[in-house]
């Protein structure tokens, strides 16, 4: 347990705000309701285990941030958020990719709460065994995911081109290039990590 005093309250205040706001008129309820299942069970467990469990703040932290990204990819959906698209015009790009980042960002920010977690009922022989369970459980986390994408697209939208959950914007690798993007997250926070003694 972190002896400094949790941020976690505050942070959770600042970000039932924020999601309030979003909640309000997102551009597809039931796009909205979706991508916030996860969302949803996930902070209730820290909630519901904080009294017994705290991470650190700096796991805090990332966990609010990757919440953020979250919150807003659910609000546009993920294939239309206006910064992806500023992004795609600066930078000549051919699609969206508001999704890559925040697959991107799972890996990067949440794998510290993970490591946090396994190093209290775990005992690794060494870095690169740690790094590497790690990340595969991130790339499976990753998949189970895309997984799940996919039974909601063959579902509920079996009829729409556009797949608006699904958000492959066209791309047949899109699935692929999350899984692994996850994982290259994951994989770049603990290297950089393990390369420092202290972190935050």
């Amino acid at each position: 347990m972190n002896k400094t005093k949790s941020i976690a309250p505050t942070l959770l205040i600042i970000f039932l705000v924020f999601w309030g706001i979003l909640a309000i008129n997102p551009m597809y309820r039931d796009i909205w309701f979706a991508e916030n299942i996860i969302l949803i069970i996930c902070i209730s467990y820290l909630i519901f285990h904080y009294p017994s469990y705290q991470f650190s703040n700096s796991a805090y932290w990332l966990i609010f941030i990757f919440c953020i990204l979250q919150t807003i990819g659910a609000h546009y959906t993920y294939a239309q958020v206006p910064f992806g698209f500023w992004v795609a015009e600066l930078l000549d790009l051919q699609r969206n990719h508001f999704d890559r980042l925040v697959h991107f960002a799972f890996g990067f920010l949440i794998i510290l709460p993970f490591k946090e977690k396994f190093d209290r009922v775990v005992s690794f022989s060494n870095h690169r065994i740690e790094t590497f369970a790690l990340v595969m459980i991130f790339i499976g986390i990753g998949a189970s995911y895309e997984i799940l994408e996919w039974w909601y697209a063959e579902i509920y939208e079996q009829d729409s081109a556009s797949n608006m959950f699904l958000g492959s914007q066209g791309d047949i690798w899109d699935a692929e290039k999350d899984v692994f993007l996850t994982g290259v997250g994951a994989w770049l926070f603990l290297i950089f990590t393990n390369s420092k003694k202290k972190f935050l």
